[in-house]
């Protein structure tokens, strides 16, 4: 028998995180919620190729990424008119200095509900 949620398309979501312990705790919140974690990545050159390739419905990026930002990561999403969220240990002001618009910013340690409601937000409008 086929459940609403077996009926409705998974969202197919992609993180971005350096510390791997993270990554796989914020991949196992997304797949407790029944979204589609598509990937998990913990640089810029590795996402971007992904993105060349495929078209996630929502992206979660921290923004340090070792020697690195995710700062590459947004404008390509920005471009490609993918939703995103910065899930990071930084200040807003910090995330927000290499943007002239209000992007979505969430600290860490983050409520696992917390987030599943913010990524459903983000991708409904």
């Amino acid at each position: 028998m086929m459940t609403e949620t077996n009926k409705k398309q998974r969202l197919r979501v992609i993180v971005v995180e350096d510390d791997a312990f993270i990554a796989l705790d914020i991949e196992d919140v997304l797949l407790g919620a029944d979204f589609d974690v598509i990937g998990c990545f913990s640089n810029v050159n590795d996402t971007l190729a992904l993105l060349d390739q495929t078209r996630p419905d929502f992206a979660l990026l921290d923004y340090n990424l070792g020697k690195e930002t995710s700062v590459p990561i947004a404008r390509r999403l920005l471009t490609l008119s993918i939703p995103f969220m910065f899930l990071s240990g930084q200040t807003r002001d910090v995330v927000l200095e290499d943007f002239d618009d209000e992007y979505p910013v969430m600290g860490k340690p983050f409520r696992p509900s917390q987030l599943i409601s913010e990524v459903e937000t983000l991708v409904q409008t």
